[in-house]
């Protein structure tokens, strides 16, 4: 592995599990959404607009707390945020589950995704100044698929036995679980090296790498927020739904090794340029009201995406191993779940047909030329420079 990752801190096995299986954990808030949006539903009897709200708000608190984290880390205690991060997913849980109604509900999703954010930005913050961990960070996103889809399998089981708030019970039960691996983070070793190192490790090629998971975000997550109306369009029922969103999580569990290999081989930009291109092709073709498309598309686009994610992972972890760079990574991949649907809603018309949909997703994704662009040209300079 490169020079940046052997700089990092020893850690122990014990610590690195900490660091990697807690904000896994967190981030099912993120992929297992469709589970929170029905349980808001059932719950208060509320529309899918109304239910929106919710779920909206808790994943900008999940974003905007991994962005904290990143723009603060040198003045942070790891491990105390790691507590105070799963002691506000707790609240956040508790608080959901006595809900008298939705506007309680939505300062509980707020409270919790402000728990979560904190997780996941200081976990893989963490990993980034591990020695090994950019590698384990090309493993989180497969972890997390891998809880996700026990969830999609155990929660309606559960639904039929204590109601629709299954999901915050499970989530509550899973951080009560975690919390003793709170206490393994350390604190001072991994703050002196954020604080050595962070104030000037976030730079144009942290900013880029920002900017091209925000968009890429902003195109697959609308998309996959837009999953069961766009396989009724085409011509799934609601079983057949659920069963291909088991399959695509399914499917997703075996790319974090793939994206390691293509990381050892090349580590730059292209091949997260490419994915974001090929993505752009099967976002129009998401929309294309035919079973068989569609079902490939969805599993095609899913390991897609989360190929993304472990990548641009280890990519910041490569070039800034002060974590700043990863937290705000995966920032950008909550907030991008956020500020694609606003524009989808407030800018396009899905009343009559879901093509408008296709086009903005692939239209994302050939944004992401613009950073990815920026990045080689620096990366270029650089590579002139120390030659001369």
């Amino acid at each position: 592995m490169n020079t940046d990752e052997c700089a990092g801190f020893e850690a122990t096995r014990i610590q690195q599990v900490s660091a990697l299986l807690i904000p896994c954990f967190a981030y099912v808030a993120v992929l297992g959404i469709p589970m929170e949006f029905s349980g808001i539903i059932d719950t208060y009897n509320v529309g899918t607009s109304t239910a929106t709200i919710a779920t909206t708000i808790h994943v900008s608190c999940i974003g905007l707390a991994s962005l904290f984290v990143s723009l603060a880390l040198s003045r942070l205690n790891p491990r105390t945020t790691f507590i105070l991060g799963i002691f506000l997913a707790v609240l956040g849980q508790i608080a959901m589950l006595v809900s008298p109604d939705l506007y309680a509900a939505v300062a509980a999703r707020g409270i919790s995704g402000v728990g979560e954010g904190l997780c996941i930005g200081i976990g893989f913050a963490s990993l980034a100044q591990m020695a090994g961990g950019t590698k384990l960070l090309g493993y989180s996103p497969g972890i997390s698929a891998a809880i996700t889809l026990s969830a999609f399998i155990a929660v309606p089981s559960a639904n039929a036995l204590i109601g629709p708030r299954a999901i915050f019970w499970m989530l509550l039960v899973g951080y009560l679980a975690l919390l003793p691996l709170a206490f393994k983070l350390p604190s001072h070793r991994l703050k002196k090296l954020a604080a050595d190192i962070s104030e000037g490790a976030f730079n144009l090629r942290s900013f880029c790498l920002f900017a091209l998971c925000l968009l890429s975000s902003m195109g697959a997550n609308t998309l996959w927020l837009y999953f069961e109306q766009a396989g009724q369009n085409a011509h799934l029922n609601y079983s057949q739904i659920g069963m291909l969103g088991s399959v695509s999580m399914l499917a997703c569990i075996f790319v974090p090794p793939f994206a390691n290999y293509v990381f050892d081989k090349t580590q730059g930009i292209t091949p997260l340029l490419t994915v974001c291109l090929i993505m752009a092709v099967t976002s129009r073709l998401f929309v294309v009201p035919n079973n068989i498309i569609f079902t490939i598309i969805v599993v095609a686009m899913s390991c897609l995406y989360l190929f993304v994610l472990a990548y641009a992972r280890m990519y910041s972890a490569s070039f800034d191993n002060s974590g700043r760079t990863t937290a705000a990574v995966s920032g950008a991949d909550s907030l991008g779940m956020v500020v694609g649907p606003i524009i989808v809603a407030l800018s396009l018309n899905l009343d009559s047909e879901f093509s408008p949909l296709g086009d903005f997703g692939a239209l994302m994704q050939i944004l992401c030329i613009v950073p990815a662009a920026l990045l080689l040209l620096k990366r270029r300079v650089k590579g002139t420079q120390a030659s001369s």
